[in-house]
C-alpha cells in the first residue's frame, strides 16, 4: 500500500518537534507540503525537508539546510555544503550496516511503509544531524556571505513593515487568503520589499513572505 505524504508527515511531526526541537510548518510554496526548522543561532536557521522518491514508491529520505534565510535549498557561491543529506554524514561502514540490515535501499532511501526502517531513519537523524548543525566553519561562511545577509535585510524590512503598517501601493501578487496559514499583511509587505527588486515575481514574493514570517514565529516561540 502507498503511504502518502502526509501519513508520512504524520510519522515523522512527533519526533521532530518533540525530540529535535524543530517547528513544522505547512509548506506549499517550495517544500511539498511542509517543512521542520529551527533557530541555532541570531541569525542561523537549520531547516530540514522530507524528499519523496517520484521513481520509487515509499521511498524517502531527507535533506538538511543551514542558512541565514528560511527559503529552502537557497544555496549562494561559497556555501554550497549548506545544503546534504544525512548519508552524506555517514561513513562507507554505517551505510553498509543500515543497507545489510534492510533498512535503506541501495541508493539512499529509507522505506515510509518499513517500521523499522522509519525507525533507523530517525537514528540515523539523531546521529547526523548534530554533525550537521556543529559545522562552525560553514556559520561563519554563512554569516559573512554577502548574499546571504542581504536577503535576510529583506526579511528585517518585512517584519519591520508588519510592526508598524505597510505603506498604500497597487500590489499584484498577494493572495486572496491566507496561504500556509500565512497572515495576508506578510505577502503586503513582501511584495512592497521586493517590487523594486531585480528578481520581482509572484514567487519571489511568496518566498520572502513566508521566510519573513516564520522567523517572526521562531523569534516569538523563544520569548515565550
Amino acid at each position: 500500500m502507498k503511504v502518502t505524504r502526509k501519513q508520512l508527515f504524520k510519522k515523522l511531526i512527533p519526533f521532530f518537534e518533540e525530540e529535535m526541537g524543530y517547528t513544522y510548518f505547512k509548506d506549499t510554496i517550495l517544500a511539498d507540503g511542509g517543512i521542520f526548522i529551527k533557530k541555532i543561532d541570531d541569525k542561523i536557521y537549520v531547516c530540514i525537508g522530507i524528499d519523496t522518491s517520484n521513481l520509487f514508491v515509499n521511498s524517502f529520505t531527507c535533506n538538511y539546510y543551514m542558512g541565514q534565510s528560511l527559503t529552502y535549498a537557497l544555496l549562494y557561491e561559497g556555501i554550497r555544503d549548506a545544503y546534504m543529506r544525512p548519508c552524506q554524514l555517514l561513513s562507507k561502514g554505517d551505510l553498509e550496516k543500515y543497507q545489510s540490515n534492510g533498512v535503506l535501499s541501495e541508493l539512499y532511501w529509507w522505506y515510509s511503509d518499513d517500521d523499522r526502517s522509519v525507525e533507523s531513519f530517525k537514528e540515523v537523524v539523531r546521529i547526523t544531524e548534530p554533525q550537521f548543525i556543529n559545522n562552525f566553519e560553514l556559520r561563519e561562511r554563512i554569516v559573512a556571505n554577502e548574499s546571504a545577509k542581504y536577503d535576510y535585510e529583506l526579511t528585517v524590512k518585512i517584519r519591520k513593515l508588519v510592526k508598524n503598517g505597510v505603506p498604500d501601493f497597487k500590489a499584484q501578487f498577494v493572495p486572496e487568503k491566507e496561504k500556509d496559514g500565512i497572515p495576508l499583511i506578510w505577502f503586503t509587505a513582501a511584495e512592497y520589499i521586493e517590487k523594486d527588486e531585480k528578481d520581482f515575481c509572484k514567487n519571489a514574493v511568496f518566498m520572502l513572505a513566508a521566510d519573513a514570517y516564520r522567523q517572526y514565529v521562531l523569534d516569538e516561540q523563544v520569548k515565550q
